[in-house]
């Protein structure tokens, strides 16, 4: 007996000792996480900290962020409280909501799937005037303008939702992209409806998953049926007559998953990750190349980025400068700049020789359209206009 008690002391303590060791060399190798979370600072020694408390708190908090094997402790215990609950952790940034039958939602849409439209009208009439309003002055520069509403997952599929969603007082609540199209609609303003479109789809007999059952996004198939009638669109408001043109004639399923389509399945931070996705559905396109490609400023959510990297991909673009957020820039071809610029407000100047400026945007961050765009930009033209009437005064004045 003392033999083996002796033996069970020194594995306990060395199972004690073993994060600390990965700790302090690293190996052996922890599994990632995946994800965003507030950083921890290093604890500053103080004497009134120590005695306050503040300092263990401080400690205790980064401490926890590094200690060995974390990453492999928190994926265990995250697919244990999954396999038999059904459940992921509900802390840390963005966080994933199981439902039925495999699929997964990000929290942000089912809580506004439960939640309904909270803007009042009069938000909803003004900025739609103000997308108008920027429209109109758009088109006195020749650049076409058009808004991309891109659908939430919960809104097409709520029949995976777990029940506290509440489907079926859905019926009840209007959304803020319900109420919202409407105004637009009424305004004029050039809209791309992709919430409109997935429905009818989902509806058609034998029509494939629009999203991925692991993704918070469209999957690769819907964002090419987007990409191809984004670019319908484009070729009648600029007036193209030999535009590119993409048909999408069918689909094929398999394993392969093409970036996000299983951004929640890593989200989750479980061990079994990949296999959280399933069957993966990737179209077939008929590409019809045309000269009269168009040049595009985007501002985007997190929506665009497949849609504009499948165009940029297949040479479908003359140019584009995608503003992610309406903050950090991307250029196409070779007009990237350096890291963290952020050219918030720059202006009509940044849309110099496009040929149209397209917003993607989700539609449960609807009504605030562009992130700031459309007021930036509306107030850097009346000071340009105002500008010039002022010289033109000036001239005329003997």
């Amino acid at each position: 007996m003392a033999p083996f008690l002796l033996i069970a002391t020194i594995l306990f303590c060395l199972a004690l000792a073993l994060p600390l060791v990965q700790l302090a060399t690293g190996w052996p190798e922890d599994a990632p996480l995946a994800g965003m979370e507030a950083a921890a600072a290093a604890p500053a020694w103080r004497r009134a900290a120590w005695w306050q408390g503040a300092f263990q708190k401080d400690f205790d908090a980064w401490f926890a962020r590094r200690v060995g094997f974390r990453g492999a402790l928190v994926r265990t215990a995250n697919q244990i409280r999954y396999a038999l609950f059904n459940e992921l952790a509900t802390t840390g940034g963005d966080k994933v909501v199981p439902g039925r039958a495999g699929w997964f939602y990000e929290k942000v849409y089912v809580d506004a799937f439960r939640r309904g439209g909270a803007a009042p009208e009069s938000e909803l009439r003004r900025r739609s005037a103000d997308v108008k309003r920027l429209q109109d002055r758009l088109a006195q520069d020749g650049i076409a303008f058009l808004l991309v509403i891109a659908p939430s997952k919960a809104e097409i599929y709520p029949e995976f939702l777990p029940p506290e969603a509440d489907v079926a007082g859905r019926p009840a609540r209007r959304s803020d992209y319900q109420n919202f199209i409407e105004h637009l609609r009424r305004d004029g303003v050039q809209v791309l409806d992709a919430h409109r479109l997935f429905a009818e789809r989902k509806r058609a007999p034998g029509s494939p998953p629009l999203f991925a059952r692991s993704g918070t996004h469209w999957n690769h198939y819907g964002a090419v049926l987007v990409a191809a009638r984004l670019l319908e669109e484009l070729a009648r408001l600029t007036g193209a007559k030999e535009p590119p043109a993409v048909a999408v004639v069918g689909a094929v399923t398999n394993r392969q998953i093409a970036s996000p389509d299983n951004d929640l399945g890593e989200l989750a931070n479980l061990w079994q990750r990949r296999s959280l996705a399933g069957r993966q559905v990737h179209p077939q396109v008929e590409i019809r190349p045309g000269p009269d490609k168009p040049a595009v400023t985007f501002i985007t959510d997190s929506f665009g980025a497949q849609l504009i990297t499948w165009l940029q991909r297949q040479r479908l673009l003359a140019r584009h400068d995608s503003y992610w957020y309406n903050q950090r820039h991307y250029g196409w071809p070779g007009r990237e700049p350096a890291a963290g610029s952020a050219p918030r407000g720059a202006g009509p100047e940044r849309l110099a020789g496009c040929d149209a400026v397209v917003v993607v945007q989700v539609e449960v961050l609807l009504p605030d359209v562009g992130f700031g765009f459309v007021e930036e930009t509306l107030a850097a033209y009346d000071r340009l206009d105002a500008a010039l009437g002022a010289e033109l005064r000036t001239e005329a004045t003997p």
